[in-house]
């Protein structure tokens, strides 16, 4: 099941998922699941964090002049695809797809070291690295096929941040290509294939896997779903439910039945989570179809679930960047006519 590689072996697969490690607490937490056996393929996210930070979700066209923003030998680029992405803090973005369907998450990962700084590559802020993406390629397979292209640099992100965070990324795209790009021990290890449909925090993936395989429904003894909200208790409830789910091509049944997973996934207000870290509660949860490039969003603080077609949003180059507050409780069905000009940071 696993099929983890380094980054210059990362289009030959390597076997072994690695001894069971003891799983850590989690100060924060977020869950993505790709279901791409399906025929309608969808991507669902939640956000889990100690508060939300004002996210927006912003419509990007294509055209619009790049900086990697790290001080030494930064990339610089022109975006090529045009994206629709939510982003916090009005700089990091959190998650998005581009014109062509390529979706990318970012998600917590405790324990990541990032590799040491090369000035001789360009080089770019974490909190820019899913927007290179969406900018640059179509494809996860093209993703992997340039990962050299530049160096993903940790650095402070505002006064809150200001030591960067430890972070993870997942690609999908409307072929059904998954990956999963990681930094354990200063180097990058991807994990690349179709069936890595789920991802969650720490631990390292490699070992989310083979703790997953030690539960009857993937191969092994245990036979009780847990119901926690550790990351690696809902990696497996994720992936229970995800082998469940029935198959469907009616595309509005297709995204009740992933909201249904993304919700069974969220973490409520008010659970303790054990250890040292405090309550983080799920605060949006998102569902992409790569395909039609509809995105749908479900905050916990509105009443309702809205969403976007991007192909009704003009993005040609040269059209204006337009941004859209998600926690906003008027939205409700499709709200692109509801996005406003902006100057954006990502």
């Amino acid at each position: 099941m696993t099929n983890r590689l380094s980054r210059r072996q990362a289009l030959a697969a390597l076997a072994g998922a690695g001894a069971v490690a003891a799983m850590p607490s989690s100060a924060r937490a977020c869950s993505r699941v790709f279901w791409n056996d399906n025929k309608v393929k969808l991507v669902g996210r939640t956000l889990d964090w100690s508060r939300h930070f004002n996210e927006e979700m912003w419509a990007l066209p294509a055209g619009m002049e790049r900086s990697g923003r790290v001080p030494d030998n930064a990339a610089t680029w022109s975006s090529r695809y045009a994206s629709l992405i939510i982003a916090g803090l009005g700089i990091c973005t959190e998650e998005g797809i581009n014109e062509k369907g390529l979706v990318v998450s970012l998600l917590f990962l405790d324990g990541t070291q990032y590799e040491t700084r090369n000035s001789k590559r360009p080089g770019i802020a974490f909190y820019q690295w899913p927007q290179f993406y969406l900018d640059n390629y179509s494809t996860v397979n093209e993703v992997i096929a340039n990962l050299d292209q530049v160096q993903i640099v940790n650095t402070g992100l505002g006064d809150e941040y200001p030591n960067g965070l430890p972070l993870h990324v997942a690609l999908a795209d409307r072929d059904g290509q998954s990956a999963i790009i990681e930094f354990i021990k200063g180097e990058p290890t991807i994990h690349f294939g179709r069936q890595y449909q789920v991802m969650t925090n720490e631990p390292a993936y490699d070992q989310q896997v083979a703790n997953l395989l030690r539960y009857k429904w993937f191969g092994g003894t245990i036979d009780q779903l847990p119901g926690g909200i550790q990351a690696d208790e809902r990696f497996v409830r994720a992936a229970y439910t995800l082998k469940y789910l029935p198959k469907t091509d009616d595309p509005a049944q297709a995204a009740a039945s992933m909201m249904s997973l993304m919700n069974n996934v969220s973490v409520p207000f008010g659970s303790p989570y054990s250890g040292v870290s405090g309550t983080y509660p799920t605060w949006y949860r998102s569902i992409i179809d790569p395909d039609s490039r509809r995105y749908y969003v479900q905050t916990a603080i509105t009443p309702g679930t809205f969403w976007v077609d991007m192909d009704k949003l003009d993005l040609k180059p040269g059209a204006a960047a337009r941004k859209l507050p998600i926690f906003d409780p008027d939205l409700v069905g499709e709200v692109g006519a509801a996005f406003k000009d902006g100057k954006p940071s990502v």
